[in-house]
């Protein structure tokens, strides 16, 4: 007979589910820290982001004011005014390459700083086209130097409201909100309320929208109403619940949204999903819908999905 311990099967059993619940407690572990890290490359994706739209926003309204203050110089002097267009030039191709590299952080801090040298070079011609307006002035009779500053500050005083109007519309821009992420797909509802995502048309009883509405510090806190167009393939946009009164103004035109929903903003990042009831007797047809998102009458996303 042999002399070797005989191992119960309990004991093995035992065995097997220690190692079982220590595997478990270790992929617990890496899922926890996973989940960490990925939660924390999204908050700081999320103020990256915030922190370039702000940048933009600041950029575009220095070069703005910059081609503004140009066009208020007035000089009798033909080698400055050929500089002065040189540098305005500069200002407009600043512009174009701002909204060329929007979304490239550094090219739009590089802009920033050459933004910053124009703005110094226009000290200069300012400070020198303001020592030649002073040597011409002394130079004047009494009443034509009466005359002319009347005229001047007539000028200045349209130049400054044609500035007024441009600031307030890049004011008015920058307070629109921005969606990220977003994403639609076709949805059902099971008898337990639970909802599946579904890729067939004659399956589908309602389309869900869902994306993030950006930070932003410049748009005034309170109810703000998104508006939804569903596009079929066909090019025709999903019918609307609220019937005739489904009309709405974008891009200086008007025309059909599918759903509305109003929410509360206060300048935070927040999630937002809509749902799409589809009319069980209509039903969806078959391609590829295109789904857009408006705030304050501008195009803020847009997304597509497929149906079979």
């Amino acid at each position: 007979m042999s002399d070797q311990p005989v191992v119960s099967k309990n004991e093995g059993s035992n065995k097997k589910q220690i190692v079982i619940i220590v595997l478990l407690a270790i992929l617990s572990l890496v899922l926890g820290v996973l989940y960490f890290t990925s939660e924390k490359k999204v908050v700081e994706k999320t103020e990256s982001i915030s922190n370039l739209e702000m940048e933009q926003l600041q950029l575009k309204s220095d070069l703005q004011e910059m081609l503004i203050q140009y066009d208020t110089i007035t000089v009798n002097n033909d080698r400055l005014n050929a500089e002065i267009m040189g540098q305005q030039e500069q200002i407009k191709e600043l512009l174009k390459q701002m909204e060329k590299h929007k979304d490239d952080a550094y090219i739009i801090h590089k802009l920033r700083k050459e933004a910053g040298t124009l703005r110094e070079i226009m000290k200069g011609y300012i400070n020198t086209i303001d020592s030649l307006n002073t040597l011409n002035i002394d130079l004047r009779k009494d009443n034509q130097f009466l005359a002319e500053e009347l005229s001047e500050t007539k000028s200045k005083a349209k130049e400054l409201e044609s500035s007024k109007k441009d600031l307030e519309k890049i004011v008015a821009t920058g307070s629109v909100l921005q969606a990220t992420g977003m994403t639609s797909a076709g949805i059902r509802v099971r008898n337990n309320g639970n909802q599946t995502e579904v890729s067939r048309a004659n399956r589908t009883e309602l389309i869900k929208t869902c994306t993030e509405i950006s930070e932003n510090r410049i748009s005034p806190k309170g109810k703000k109403t998104i508006f939804l167009r569903i596009i079929s393939p066909d090019g025709v946009v999903l019918p609307s619940n609220d019937g005739e009164n489904s009309q709405f103004e974008f891009n200086g035109v008007s025309g059909k949204y599918s759903v509305k929903r109003q929410i509360d903003y206060d300048n935070e990042a927040m999630d937002l999903c809509i749902f799409y009831t589809v009319d069980s007797e209509m039903g969806l047809q078959s391609g590829k819908f295109i789904v857009e998102m408006y705030e304050m009458g501008t195009l803020i996303g847009k997304t597509d999905f497929d149906l079979k």
